[in-house]
C-alpha cells in the first residue's frame, strides 16, 4: 500500500492503493515477474492535487511516469507570447508518458494536472531499468505509444478540416478511444466542458452549445462530467457527412 506523496498538493484523503495489484493488472507491467513489480511498487508514490498544477515544465526532464487514477493530465503547448493550446488530455487509466522512460531529451510541452487529480507515479529510471532486465515488455510499450500517436495524428490532422460541431464529435470519438471505457460500439468518457473546450480551441459556452447539439442529434448523452456514446459508429459517420 502506498500513501499520497507529501510533496504533492493534497486533495481530500482517498483510500490507499495496492500498487502491486494495480501493476499486476496492467497489460504492460503484468508481463513482469512479481519480484520486479514489487521493486517498482517500493519506489512508487501516490500523488494528489486539489487544484490545477504544473507537473512538469517544458524543457525539464520528465522523471516520473504517471498513471491517472482520477481526473486528467493535459499536455500543453505554449507560444513565445505565452498563449496556451491543449494538445491532448489523458484520463483515468492512461500513462503519461511512456516516451519519457526511453528518451533523454526533455519534452517541449508542459504537463498540467486537473483539479482533484490522483495518480500513481513511478520513477522513469526504475521503469527503464525494469525494461532492460525484462525486455518482454518493450513490444507492449511500443504498441501503447503507437496507439496514442495514431489518435493524436487523427485528431490534429482531421480537426482543422471539420465544421465546429463535427470537430467536437471527432474529439469525443478520439478521447473515448484514448481515455474512455469502450465496450463494443458503446463508450463513456469522463471529462469536463472546460477541458473539451481547450482541446477543441473554443470557448466553454461554444463547447456547451456543440455538446447539446450532438445530444439533440442523439449521438451523445451529457451528464455532469460524463459523456455517454451509445453508437460510436454513428458518431464517426457524422464527422464525415456533408452538413447543410
Amino acid at each position: 500500500m502506498v500513501s499520497p506523496s507529501p510533496a504533492a498538493k493534497q486533495a481530500p484523503q482517498a483510500a490507499p492503493v495496492d500498487v502491486e495489484a494495480l501493476l499486476a493488472q496492467s497489460p504492460i507491467f503484468g508481463l513482469l515477474p512479481e519480484s520486479a513489480r514489487a521493486r517498482l511498487a517500493a519506489v512508487s508514490r501516490l500523488e494528489s492535487y486539489d487544484c490545477k498544477t504544473l507537473l512538469n515544465a517544458a524543457d525539464q526532464p520528465l522523471v516520473w511516469l504517471r498513471l491517472v487514477l482520477h481526473g486528467h493530465i493535459e499536455i500543453m503547448a505554449r507560444s513565445a507570447a505565452g498563449e496556451e493550446a491543449a494538445l491532448i488530455d489523458v484520463g483515468p487509466g492512461g500513462w503519461v508518458t511512456w516516451v519519457a522512460c526511453f528518451a533523454e531529451q526533455a519534452p517541449e510541452h508542459d504537463f498540467v494536472s486537473s483539479a482533484q487529480l490522483r495518480c500513481l507515479a513511478l520513477p522513469t529510471s526504475a521503469v527503464r531499468q525494469a525494461g532492460q532486465q525484462h525486455p518482454q515488455i518493450f513490444p507492449s510499450i511500443i504498441e501503447a505509444i503507437g496507439v496514442r500517436l495514431r489518435l493524436l495524428m487523427e485528431w490534429t490532422g482531421q480537426s482543422v478540416m471539420l465544421a465546429p460541431e463535427q470537430r467536437m464529435a471527432r474529439l469525443l470519438h478520439v478521447l473515448a478511444r484514448a481515455n474512455g471505457s469502450v465496450e463494443g460500439n458503446r463508450a463513456s468518457l469522463l471529462s469536463t466542458q472546460q477541458a473539451l473546450a481547450r482541446l477543441a480551441r473554443c470557448s466553454r459556452q461554444s463547447a456547451n452549445t456543440l455538446l447539446r447539439n450532438l445530444e439533440r442529434r442523439q449521438l451523445l448523452r451529457v451528464s455532469y462530467g460524463r459523456y455517454d456514446i451509445d453508437d460510436m459508429a454513428a458518431l464517426a459517420a457524422f464527422t464525415e457527412q456533408e452538413l447543410p
